[in-house]
């Protein structure tokens, strides 16, 4: 119990470290770009949050949507199921009906084409 435990608190702490990690490098490596407006050049418009919020998350959100709309909608509305290791639709037509080899037509006299494949040189 207490190796599964340490295995386990090792790799959590593995994770916040270098989780930290990259969010303190990112911080540091983006400092330079607080710098001031060089003189001569106009006042940038401050960016309102609920706007970038949107504009950066909102977008990519509702494009989600659609996509995943675009592809699930039209097998739904087919009636058929979408959960993964769903069964087969058993109503397809792929070749004609199913029939078993006893119930196919077999060949009615020396010139009939029934029966299936005849090779011929």
């Amino acid at each position: 119990m207490t190796t599964k435990f340490s295995h386990a608190l090792r790799r959590t702490t593995l994770v916040l470290v270098t989780g930290l990690t990259s969010v303190g490098l990112s911080l540091a490596l983006a400092s330079p770009a607080s710098a001031d407006v060089a003189e001569g050049w106009p006042q940038a418009e401050s960016v309102d949050l609920l706007h970038a919020l949107l504009l950066l998350g909102g977008v990519p959100i509702l494009l989600f949507v659609v996509i995943a709309g675009a592809v699930y909608v039209p097998a739904l509305v087919r009636g058929e199921r979408i959960a993964p290791g769903a069964p087969h639709v058993e109503n397809q037509w792929l070749g004609g009906p199913r029939k078993s080899a006893g119930e196919l037509a077999g060949p009615d006299t020396a010139t009939s084409e029934a029966g299936g494949a005849s090779g011929r040189w």
